[in-house]
């Protein structure tokens, strides 16, 4: 299946390009990141659905061809994570493991499409019974969305996204 990703084919080595079409898909994917962060069901459900709008609506006019068929068969599992996660209100341990899928999608997702802003890849060792999990951060400070405020500093940074 072409459109699974793993840690190991994330295409996050080279440059990322600066782009502002990414904003809206960021916007949302970080504001999952925060709710789940401070616990907050409600809010990562409202992000979850609008992040699955954002999907809908991005405009592909500035990829290339490459870039576009890329961008459509990685966004097809990002959608369904994002409306899983909208879709599980109060159930937080639920969207951590959406988010956790989601997460890996947006990795690859953003090799593609590129950045308005500086990221952060971070790194949980515990998550998924120590299997380990990634997120997307726009601070260096560890905010772990998946344990909150059971162990918020869990985690490390593994690299710095610095669009070009």
């Amino acid at each position: 299946d072409e459109t699974a990703t793993t840690l190991s084919n994330v295409p996050l080595d080279g440059p990322i390009r600066k782009s502002e079409n990414a904003s809206g898909i960021l916007d949302n994917y970080l504001e999952i990141k925060e709710a789940l962060v401070s616990e907050n069901s409600d809010k990562a459900a409202t992000s979850g659905n609008a992040l699955a709008k954002e999907f809908a609506s991005f405009d592909k006019a500035s990829l290339d061809a490459v870039q576009r068929a890329s961008y459509e068969k990685l966004v097809g599992e990002a959608l369904e994570q994002a409306e899983h996660i909208g879709e599980s209100k109060g159930e937080i341990d639920h969207q951590r493991e959406h988010f956790d899928a989601l997460s890996t999608s947006m990795m690859s997702l953003i090799a593609v499409i590129g950045s308005d802003r500086t990221l952060y890849h971070d790194y949980c060792p515990m998550y998924n019974d120590n299997k380990g999990a990634n997120w997307l951060s726009s601070n260096e400070e560890i905010e772990n969305p998946y344990y909150g405020s059971k162990m918020l500093t869990c985690g490390s940074m593994k690299k710095e996204i610095v669009p070009q």
